[in-house]
């Protein structure tokens, strides 16, 4: 638990860092907030995070309540700050790089439309994909819950500084690629999938160009939609969802299953390039292997695995 517990605090400390980031973009910007709906948003997860805190300094102090206590409200926090720097990013205004992201798709052989009419004539693969689409948010905050009630804390832990770092690594990877989607680059109209419902594709379809010419200043935290394409967010939380529930052995195959199918969807529910995919799955690497490695330097040197040393006996003499 004592890990846990300093992963938990290096958590609050990056969020710390990443509202700092966020005030000073709305002092060097032209964004504001509606002040309102943040003061809700942070009052009740300051609210759980307190209690959280304060059952753990009591005497009775319970370690099931208070991880849960602040792992909800700190992937609150984080979620709420990530989406309004990725408008502030956004803003940026950099050539859009959808060209690009089609011609890499073309150069690895994947074909969008050929996979796009798989999918639209099977109504029943499409609910399918639909609900595990959907399910990105779900997923998370059960995940913690359920990790920190049946005592897997530092895995909690892990899993909130993971989606931190993957959130950060996104949204500064897509200010410099920035890009729409698939569906408008290759002409679609709704007709060519007329059974599907590319509800995150429209989002990012309408937000993003409001957010790049400048109409969009005024940030509301319960308005906050899409406007991030290059990585796939949903890619990488799928990944990060089945390292999560690993350590749980009748969970490991749901989840990966699961998984695998909320990742199938991601082209035709978020209208992504198959691109996109590629580097969220290379952005949950990195942040797998980011958290390893901090979680190994927070481990007390008498807890860390030995290393094995090669003993050469003396030469015979």
């Amino acid at each position: 638990m004592a890990v846990a517990k300093r992963l938990l605090q290096l958590n609050w400390i990056l969020i710390a860092a990443i509202l700092a980031v966020f005030l000073c973009a709305l002092v060097l910007t032209d964004f504001r907030v509606r002040a309102s709906g943040y003061l809700v948003v942070a009052g009740v997860a300051g609210f759980y995070g307190s209690c959280g805190y304060l059952n753990m300094r009591s005497a009775s102090s319970d370690t099931r309540i208070y991880a849960t206590l602040f792992v909800v409200p700190q992937i609150v926090f984080v979620a709420m700050l990530a989406a309004s720097l990725g408008y502030i990013a956004a803003s940026a205004n950099l050539p859009m790089q959808d060209a690009n992201l089609l011609a890499f798709d073309r150069f690895l052989g994947l074909d969008f439309l050929a996979y796009l009419d798989f999918v639209n004539n099977r109504p029943v693969l499409i609910s399918v994909l639909a609900q595990a689409y959907n399910s990105i948010w779900a997923q998370l905050f059960g995940l913690l819950l359920l990790l920190s009630l049946i005592g897997q804390y530092r895995r909690a832990a892990e899993l909130v500084l993971a989606v931190t770092i993957g959130l950060i690594v996104t949204t500064g990877i897509s200010t410099l690629v920035p890009a729409t989607g698939v569906y408008g680059t290759l002409g679609l109209v709704p007709a060519d999938y007329s059974h599907i419902e590319p509800s995150v594709y429209y989002q990012t379809l309408k937000e993003l160009p409001l957010v790049r010419d400048g109409t969009t200043r005024l940030l509301d935290v319960f308005q906050l939609g899409s406007v991030l394409t290059f990585p796939s967010f949903h890619a990488v939380s799928a990944a990060l969802y089945v390292w999560a529930c690993w350590p749980i052995r009748w969970l490991r195959a749901v989840g990966l299953l699961w998984n695998a199918v909320m990742l199938a969807a991601t082209p035709v529910g978020g209208g992504h390039y198959f691109a996109d995919i590629v580097a969220g799955l290379a952005v949950a690497a990195a942040s797998i292997y980011a958290v390893n490695r901090i979680g190994a330097r927070l481990t007390p040197a008498e807890h860390r695995r030995p290393k094995l040393l090669l003993q050469l006996a003396p030469p015979a003499r």
